[in-house]
């Protein structure tokens, strides 16, 4: 029987077409909604009258705005019974006819009843849209903008392109970076979200609780099946309403050591902010404005394989590159002392505030490492890391950049730009730490002083390594400690640079090293160097290397400065200082080598050795000996005048002083040593 062929049946069919068009015409608009709790600081802006307090039972229409204040909340219930929750600091308007609305900044929970149609929460940049569910949203100037599903369907994309749309399901969020790019959906700790914000714990019971404890549910379970449940992070102290929480991307790592292992997963807010809102945890959790992350914990090659492979790079060559008077394996092989290892992996990060640091655990290191720049906020926080014994700062495959900030008082901190061309500028002051060691495949510029007072003989003083080139423009002072300086390029010691090591309480002094090794490159010295009864070395080997001195203050107990390559030379120029205490080398040892005096100069030292297949001293310089006994000369070619020279007064220069000895031949010279391994 077809029922529109009967005249029953027609008026049937109007009654239910109606029925039908009249629940579209409801679900189409959010009608005036009521305000059913006030917290504090609660403001109704009409479109057309001055701002008035709110208070319960107030109708809220499409023309008026409402305002929070701080630690205040509001709830606001529409005719359809959605619920819209608006945490402190936020503000809020509605257009009914769109089923929308506007969050200017602030944060908000927005709860749609089962059936209804979807809701939007708008903002200049991003829209989510929420169908049947339960959704936290929140958005501040320069901040990522999240939204948090508790339970149902939402989708989120830049304002006025559903078409880009990410569907976000329960207990999935996701975010929009500060430069507009939408980042993948991943799961939060509903359950940690729903015992602690105040979106939620400061109101009634919500309609659609059971739905949200079914997402729970889900996630526990799913947990349990990963060897058991991640430990809880503590509750977040910002007071920020959206997620006073524990948020993460939750592990599916099948390693028998449980969740907290295996590789990271990247945080992809762009940057990571840490503030000193940031509660870091070692177990590991990291929360910065109420989102907290997950970190994960390296044990080690043995079970985590290379450093760099498990943080999801490839081994370099450069990662094996160690410093001259280290043992170790480079960035591959971290000490065993400092393992295991909790770490945060950040899509890149941004140093704005001292975080608090609960290492309940006991660990010695705290990896923060960023798969792209680091860099800091004009903010002059003092970064102390709770007292941490050792923290890596680490770019994957970008640069590092610290400046409007310091470092003080904790023990170690390792800072490492990885990938070419790859650079730190290290502006930060450094003051009561142990050891500062820096590493960047291209250059690394130092620009604050720093100071370091290490007691232990493997974690205290200044290293730094660059692939490239190395300025010092700064003071560094290493009390008990060493200095090491180390380039595969060249090396620039400024005039404003002053490079110190003095004696501790103990006695106890450090080397200076100063290493080049580029092949055509310069070590160019032109501040102080200094150690306090300890050796010098200042030298550089590539093929046509030079070390070139003006203006240079250097002294210690053992004072070595050279150019060794085949084609090196060693150029004393203009202003220098050069003493020792013992013994004072200065060596260009290639057989092309020359050692050339530019400019007149006092060497002091009970013991001077010169030491090159060509010795110049130019026209009119004296090079004067200021010693007991004469300077011992070894060389083939000795260009200069008088002391058993080859030159003329009208061609070359001479020694004065004590002199020097008549010239050996270079094959005689006792070698010069190893990098700090005395005379």
């Amino acid at each position: 029987m077809n029922l529109f062929k009967t005249g029953a049946g027609w008026v049937l069919f109007c009654f239910l077409t109606f029925v039908h068009l009249s629940a579209v015409a409801n679900a189409a608009e959010l009608r005036a909604a009521r305000v059913t709790q006030i917290i504090n600081d609660v403001k109704l802006l009409p479109r057309q009258a001055a701002a008035r307090a709110a208070v319960v039972n107030d109708n809220v229409g499409a023309g008026t705005a409402v305002r929070t204040g701080v630690d205040s909340r509001t709830e606001l219930t529409f005719s359809d019974l959605t619920i819209t929750r608006l945490g402190a600091n936020t503000g809020f308007s509605f257009n009914e006819g769109a089923r929308q609305v506007d969050l200017g900044s602030g944060a908000i929970l927005v709860q749609v009843p089962r059936n209804e149609a979807e809701v939007k929460i708008r903002t200049a940049a991003v829209t989510a849209a929420i169908t049947g569910g339960t959704a936290l949203f929140e958005s501040h100037r320069g901040l990522p903008t999240k939204l948090l599903m508790l339970e149902g369907i939402g989708r989120f994309y830049p304002t006025g392109h559903p078409e880009q749309a990410v569907i976000v399901h329960g207990g999935e969020m996701v975010m929009m970076t500060v430069d507009g790019k939408i980042t993948r959906p991943t799961k939060f700790n509903a359950a940690l979200v729903y015992k602690t914000s105040k979106l939620i714990t400061s109101f009634p019971e919500l309609a659609n609780a059971d739905l949200i404890l079914a997402v729970i549910d889900e996630q526990q379970a799913e947990l349990s099946s990963q060897n058991g449940p991640t430990s809880q992070p503590p509750k977040d102290s910002t007071g920020l309403d959206t997620v006073t929480l524990a948020t993460a991307a939750m592990s599916t790592s099948t390693s028998t050591g449980g969740p907290k292992f295996g590789p990271p997963t990247a945080i992809p807010a762009d940057p990571y902010h840490i503030t000193s809102g940031t509660v870091i945890n070692t177990d590991p959790t990291i929360t910065t404005n109420g989102i907290t992350d997950f970190g994960k914990i390296y044990r080690g090659a043995a079970l985590d394989g290379p450093l760099s492979t498990w943080l999801g790079s490839s081994p370099s060559s450069f990662d094996s590159v160690d410093f001259v008077n280290s043992n170790g394996g480079g960035f591959n092989s971290p000490s065993p002392n400092s393992l295991p290892i909790p770490g945060f992996l950040f899509a890149a990060l941004q140093l704005d505030g001292d975080p608090t640091v609960s290492n309940s655990s006991g660990y010695t290191t705290l990896g923060l490492v960023s798969q792209g720049n680091i860099n800091t906020s004009a903010s002059e926080a003092v970064f102390t890391f709770g007292g941490m014994q050792q923290v890596a700062l680490v770019a994957l495959n970008g640069s590092i950049n610290l400046s409007g900030i310091s470092f003080a008082n904790f023990g170690e901190l390792f800072i490492y730009a990885r990938g070419t061309g790859s650079s730190v500028t290290f502006a930060a002051p450094v003051s009561n730490l142990n050891r500062v060691q820096i590493r960047a495949e291209g250059d690394i510029q130092v620009d604050s002083p720093v100071t370091v007072n290490g007691t232990q003989q493997d974690h205290r003083g200044f290293k730094a390594l660059a692939g490239n080139n190395l300025v010092v423009n700064s003071t560094v002072t290493s009390t008990g400690g060493g200095i090491t300086l180390q380039s595969l390029g060249g090396i620039v010691i400024s005039s404003s640079a002053q490079l110190q090591t003095v004696l501790d309480a103990m006695g106890n002094s450090g080397q200076i090293i100063i290493l080049a090794s580029g092949s055509d490159t310069s070590v160019n010295v032109g501040g102080t160097v200094q150690a306090q009864q300890a050796e010098v070395d200042i030298r550089q080997t590539g093929f046509a290397g030079q070390t070139t001195l003006n203006n240079a203050m250097v002294h210690g107990d053992v004072v070595k400065i050279s150019a060794l390559g085949t084609n090196g030379a060693l150029n004393i120029g203009s202003g220098n200082v050069l003493g020792a205490d013992t013994i004072l080398k200065l060596y260009a040892t290639g057989s092309n080598g020359t050692l050339n005096f530019l400019s007149n100069v006092t060497l002091t030292s009970p013991s001077n050795i010169l030491a090159a297949n060509t010795i110049n001293i130019s026209q009119g310089v004296i090079v004067t000996i200021n010693s007991v006994q004469p300077a011992d000369v070894f060389t083939n070619n000795p260009n200069y005048f008088g002391f058993g020279g080859t030159g003329t007064p009208t061609n070359s220069g001479t020694f004065g002083g004590t002199g020097a000895k008549n010239p050996l031949p270079l094959s005689a010279a006792p070698p010069l040593g190893g990098p700090g391994q005395g005379p």
